[in-house]
This record gives C-alpha cells, sequence and structure tokens, in this order.
C-alpha cells in the first residue's frame, strides 16, 4: 500500500460531523484530538452546520434516554435509596444531562466553539451512567439509519448479498450473474426483455445472446443494454459504473448514450455522464478472484469501498487524512486487515465505537 502526499476535497461532511460529535463525548478524549476537531470545526460552515444538526439530534434523544436512566434509577433504589428520601428519576436524569445548546465563548481570544467543547472538553460532572444511556441510543439510532435502506432493500430483491459474501446465479434465459458483496438486485424478464433492476451494489453479468430479448440492466439514473457481452455494474447511492469485459454495451441516462468497449468504462456521477476511459480487466474485475484494487484513490473513496466488505464503518474523521491519495490491494475476505496496513502507512490512529463504527485519525 502507498500513499500520495497530495490531499483533495471530500464531500463526507455528515460523516465527519457524526464521527467527531461520537468521538468526543468520550472520556479519554485528547488536547490533541479537540484541537483537531476545533480546526475542522472553523474550516468550513458547512462543518459547522453538519455539527449541529448532530447536536440537535443529540438534544432530541436525551429525553428517551432520561426515561431509560429513570428505569435503572427505580431499579437499583432498594439498594442505594433511604426509605426516606423522595425519588423523582426522571427530573434528576434530566437535570444530570443538560442539553448542550448553542454556541459558548472560550478563554481570551473568545473564539466561538460548541458549547462544552471548549478547553476543559466535556463537562466532567454529567454521571457516567447518564452517557452511557444516551450513548447507547445514539449508536443505535445511527446504526438503524445506516442498515434501514439496505433492509429494505433486501425485502424487494429477488437476490442479495451480505458484507463479505458472493453470489452466482443461473437465470433461465442461460445467462449467468455473480453478485458482489453488499448487493441486491431484482430480476425482470418478459417475452420482450430481460431487466435487471440493481438496487444497491455490485454484479457482474455474462449475457446469452438473444437480439429479440435485450438484456437490461437497470442501476436507476443509468441503463446498461447488452445483447451479448460480459460486464459489470455498480450503483452505490446516485452514481453508477458499467466497466466492459467483453463486448460492447451500450450505456444511457436521460437523453445520452454512450458505447462502452472491452476493456473500458464510464461513470456516471454528479448527475452526469462521464468520458469513456481505458480500464485493465485485471484491476477492474478483481473483485471477482477476491481482492480489490485501488488506485491514487483519496481515502474516503477507499473506505467506503472497504466498508462494502466488513460489519460496521471505518470513517476517517479528520479531513485532511480523509482527503490523502492512497494505493493498494486488499483481500476482500480480510477486509479488517486494510486498516492495520491504512494506520502503518499514514501514520493514523483509530478508536472503536460501539455498534462497529471506527474512527480513523
Amino acid at each position: 500500500m502507498s500513499q500520495d502526499p497530495n490531499p483533495i476535497d471530500i464531500d463526507s461532511i455528515s460523516d465527519q460531523a457524526t464521527a467527531w460529535f461520537t468521538r468526543l463525548q468520550a472520556d479519554d478524549v485528547s488536547a490533541e484530538e479537540r484541537y483537531q476537531f476545533q480546526q475542522w470545526y472553523r474550516a468550513d460552515p458547512q462543518h459547522a452546520e453538519a455539527y449541529e444538526q448532530t447536536r440537535k439530534l443529540w438534544n432530541l434523544l436525551q429525553l428517551p434516554a432520561a426515561q431509560v436512566q429513570s428505569r435503572i434509577i427505580s431499579e437499583e433504589a432498594p439498594l442505594t435509596q433511604r426509605p426516606s428520601e423522595p425519588s423523582s428519576p426522571v427530573t434528576t436524569a434530566w437535570r444530570a444531562c443538560p442539553a448542550s445548546s448553542g454556541m459558548q465563548e472560550v478563554g481570551e481570544s473568545k473564539e466561538l466553539l460548541p458549547r462544552g467543547l471548549g478547553e476543559g472538553g466535556l463537562k466532567s460532572h454529567r454521571p457516567s451512567f447518564c452517557f452511557a444511556a444516551i450513548s447507547a441510543l445514539t449508536v443505535l439510532l445511527a446504526v438503524t439509519v445506516w442498515q434501514l435502506p439496505e433492509h429494505l432493500q433486501n425485502w424487494q430483491s429477488d437476490y442479495h448479498t451480505v458484507p463479505s459474501q458472493q453470489l452466482s446465479v443461473n437465470l433461465e434465459d442461460g445467462s449467468r450473474l455473480t453478485l458482489n458483496t453488499d448487493t441486491a438486485l431484482t430480476v425482470q424478464f418478459s417475452d420482450q426483455q430481460r431487466r435487471i433492476v440493481l438496487l444497491r451494489g455490485e454484479a457482474y453479468f455474462e449475457v446469452a445472446p438473444n437480439k429479440s430479448r435485450p438484456f437490461i440492466v437497470d442501476g436507476g439514473p443509468a441503463d446498461a443494454r447488452a445483447v451479448g457481452t460480459a460486464f459489470s455494474v455498480k450503483k452505490q447511492n446516485e452514481d453508477v459504473r458499467v466497466a466492459v469485459s467483453e463486448g460492447i454495451v451500450e450505456v444511457s441516462a436521460g437523453s445520452t448514450s454512450t458505447s462502452v468497449h472491452a476493456a473500458q468504462q464510464i461513470d456516471y456521477q454528479h448527475g452526469q455522464m462521464q468520458a469513456v476511459f481505458n480500464v485493465n480487466n485485471d484491476d477492474a474485475f478483481a473483485w471477482r478472484r477476491g481482492q480489490v484494487v485501488f488506485s491514487r484513490q483519496p481515502l474516503s473513496e477507499v473506505l467506503d469501498e472497504v466498508n462494502r466488505y466488513r460489519s460496521g464503518r471505518i470513517v476517517a474523521v479528520n479531513p485532511a487524512l480523509a482527503g490523502r491519495i492512497v494505493s493498494g490491494v486488499f483481500n476482500s475476505s480480510d477486509a479488517n486487515s486494510v486498516l492495520d496496513a491504512l494506520k502503518a502507512t499514514l501514520h493514523a490512529e483509530a478508536v472503536n465505537v460501539p455498534g462497529g463504527l471506527v474512527l480513523l485519525y
């Protein structure tokens, strides 16, 4: 694995805000981490906006967290509370976990930073069990939000795979498809056409020739149409990538249509079709032999790909780190090993957060 020192802009601001907020709730936050957060927060108004949205969500979770704490206190009351003491657990919980709202002035320079995250870090008087309750709810909500679209797509699909799994399927027309990790699709065959709807992920298609029934892969904003060929389609959010290993594929988006030949690739990104470019088939289809190759890509993109092969998520919380350019190869069967390689190559540190989240900084 190698790296290029040239950083580039990245657009995963929401992920960064969530990761920073989660990390700053921990008891072992260092002064250096707080400084890095302050630099990130001040670097762009969008960073501050994303962080404030995360903080507001945290505040909304405080009431249910207080109810959880109320139950904990009521269950422990016979052991810890004298009979004569009045009990008001919900009120106590709410006061013990004051809402962190607005901004505060920090130090002599009166710089504006998120309340509770100045030089003194988080307020040390918050009870640890209160923090644990809120953290558990926050992580649970975050994991649910991340996973809900995938669960819905799995329910809709005819075939799907989970992270680190691949699946090969022989279709009734003689075509064969291979689903890569974390992929879902539906098969919609009729007398007029053979249509595959790729809900998410990546699949490789070996198409049986039949000119009277064109084979179409619907990637959402872009379609790939073939008669007899072999190619892959990858869909990530609203971006679509088509790589061709044999024959010719017609890729369409709106009124735009482009022919992509063997050893070529085309991307649909940012709402428009990009230019066709040549690729090395060994690299483009390396996942079929259990490898993933990335060449001169920002770390944020590399982590997006690695996360498809593992449970949980790895997030680079430092924008400068997330923009570092790296190259390398990893075995898809051991995606966790790439984290150690990245840490060694980039001289980075990692923190594991409950819920499968790993913060790289």
